[in-house]
């Protein structure tokens, strides 16, 4: 497979991912009558897989060839300096707006001892994949690296395991996405579930791979735990775009997969909750409110993402740092 269609149809799953990311953080019982918040709870176990689906992808990308400093270094640009400074960023952003307006966003309340937390913690919930993701890549590269590939496949077998053996004695999660630290084992797999799938999606699908993909969605279906569904669907969903040619070559969704760093970063917690309070304010119906306030969250997200490329290009002649603006 050419380099270039790869990165595509990796653009379009990473797409698929976070349109279902914003749907999990797209419930708002105040500004959404029940029959809204019932799709909402919809949404919500139809995207369940949308947070394992980026694990997944990140193992499928692992390159465990690259020295060790290298890659180091490269994760800790994209993923802890993002979390760090948005982190910050937004604390002080809605302390700036509680001084200055005296109302608060969301229940937020600003304190001094945020000056410290706040590389930490912050209305920005959903942050809490950053650091997680870092720990995870770092740790199955290192593994990766001294061992044999022939051995993955039984590092994944170990820990699906071991998964199945925590969740037996713990309970399984009622889902698979949430900062609880419950959830690092599934988040693991998943990404290991990337790594050994990295021959089958560099290669031609197979018309018997591509059958059993289709019966192991099928079996799929029959799994008691909602969380185990989600885990085969990131791996299904990458079949299926690689043999599907109006899904991967779909420009739309390269375009947004491409501007999924920045869409979980800015969509929550200003963008889409702003777009959902003007919408109420202005007694758009609720059902409308939600569909067009996803939209225009990622479409804002993705033109201020360009726009910015832009004018940093013209203004200082290079190009804008990703860890900022991926």
């Amino acid at each position: 497979m050419e380099p270039n269609q790869r990165a595509g149809q990796i653009d379009v799953v990473r797409s698929l991912a976070i349109i279902g990311v914003i749907c999990l953080h797209s419930r708002f019982e105040h500004r959404f009558d029940p029959a809204t918040l019932s799709v909402c709870a919809f949404l919500s176990v139809f995207f369940d897989w949308a947070v394992l689906a980026f694990f997944y992808l990140s193992g499928l990308l692992l390159d465990e060839k690259k020295p060790v400093i290298e890659f180091l270094k490269k994760r800790c640009w994209s993923l802890l300096v993002p979390f760090w400074f948005y982190n910050l960023f937004y604390n002080l952003a809605f302390g700036g707006w509680l001084r200055l307006s005296g109302s608060h966003i969301n229940g937020f309340q600003w304190s001094p001892t945020l000056l410290l937390t706040g590389w930490l913690h912050s209305p920005a919930f959903q942050l809490y994949f950053l650091p997680y993701l870092f720990v995870i890549a770092l740790g199955v590269f290192c593994l990766c690296k001294f061992i044999n590939h022939r051995w993955q496949p039984w590092l994944f077998g170990a820990s699906v395991v071991l998964m199945a053996a925590f969740y037996h004695h713990t309970g399984w999660p009622n889902r698979s996405h949430g900062p609880e630290w419950v959830n690092l084992p599934l988040y693991l797999v998943a990404f290991l579930l990337g790594v050994v799938c990295r021959p089958f999606f560099a290669g031609k699908p197979s018309r018997k791979f591509v059958m059993l993909s289709l019966s192991v969605g099928f079996l799929s279906l029959l799994l008691p735990q909602l969380v185990l569904q989600s885990l085969l669907v990131p791996p299904l969903l990458c079949m299926a775009v690689k043999t599907a040619p109006f899904l991967g070559e779909s420009q739309l969704l390269q375009k947004i997969g491409r501007s999924s760093g920045v869409i979980y970063l800015w969509h929550t917690p200003i963008m889409l909750p702003a777009f959902t309070t003007m919408m109420a304010l202005g007694r758009v119906p609720a059902i409308v409110n939600l569909g067009a306030s996803l939209i225009a969250s990622i479409a804002l997200c993705v033109l201020l993402r360009h726009s910015m490329k832009k004018f940093w290009k013209r203004i200082f002649k290079t190009e804008l740092p990703r860890s900022l603006v991926p």
